[in-house]
């Protein structure tokens, strides 16, 4: 089961992300994903979580990677198309995957 919530800022994501790790979610099970690998990497390292790393520059094909990571990750191809358009608008995704209420720890 893979759960998905996008934000507008860092700060609310870090709190969202320490909540989890203290509700015992396991910092593998967590992902953190921008459209920007160096602000990725900001967040990642604030925080105890993993990154889908892309390794592409050109944008499109940077979409199309990070497309099959998101289904790498559980996300269906309809829902990779509409997570990377959010990302596209400066979004950021938290990404936990495992059978957590993660919906209850971030109420």
């Amino acid at each position: 089961m893979t759960f998905i919530k996008d934000y507008k800022n860092d700060q609310n994501l870090e709190v969202d992300i320490k909540k989890l790790l203290e509700q015992g979610v396991s910092e593998e099970d967590i992902y953190v994903l921008t459209h920007d690998d160096e602000h990725t990497q900001e967040i990642v390292e604030d925080i105890n979580a993993k990154t889908i790393s892309l390794k592409q520059t050109n944008f499109e094909q940077k979409g199309d990677e990070l497309r099959a990571k998101l289904e790498e990750v559980g996300v269906s191809e309809d829902g990779a198309e509409q997570y990377e358009a959010m990302l596209d608008q400066g979004k950021l995704l938290l990404i936990v995957r495992g059978n957590h209420d993660v919906e209850s720890i971030l109420k």
